[in-house]
Order: C-alpha cells, then sequence, then structure tokens
C-alpha cells in the first residue's frame, strides 16, 4: 500500500473598513432636543482592520 504525502500553504487576508470611510451614528432622536435629528459621531470601532492569516496543511 502506497502513501502520498501532501502539503498545502493556505494565506488568507481580511479587510474591515478598507478604505477608512467614516461610519456615521444613528442620528438623535430626542424631539424636543436641540440635536433633534442631526448625526453628532461616529462610531467608535470605525478605523481600519487588517487581518492575515498563514496556515500549513500536511
Amino acid at each position: 500500500m502506497e502513501t502520498v504525502n501532501a502539503t498545502r500553504l493556505q494565506f488568507r487576508g481580511e479587510f474591515f473598513n478598507a478604505f477608512n470611510h467614516p461610519q456615521f451614528a444613528p442620528p438623535d432622536t430626542g424631539v424636543n432636543d436641540g440635536n433633534f435629528g442631526k448625526i453628532t459621531s461616529t462610531n467608535a470601532n470605525s478605523s481600519r482592520q487588517v487581518q492575515l492569516a498563514l496556515k500549513f496543511i500536511y
């Protein structure tokens, strides 16, 4: 019986918000507020993130 040993190398890259565009928070919903309907902030986790992985399969 003959066995074949095969190996592979897998590379993966994941990009989140790759172009670094702002992701705006929802508008203010307080009707009696002076900022009603205005978007006054962005989401905190809107920075560019890159994740790289390398997997060796044998």
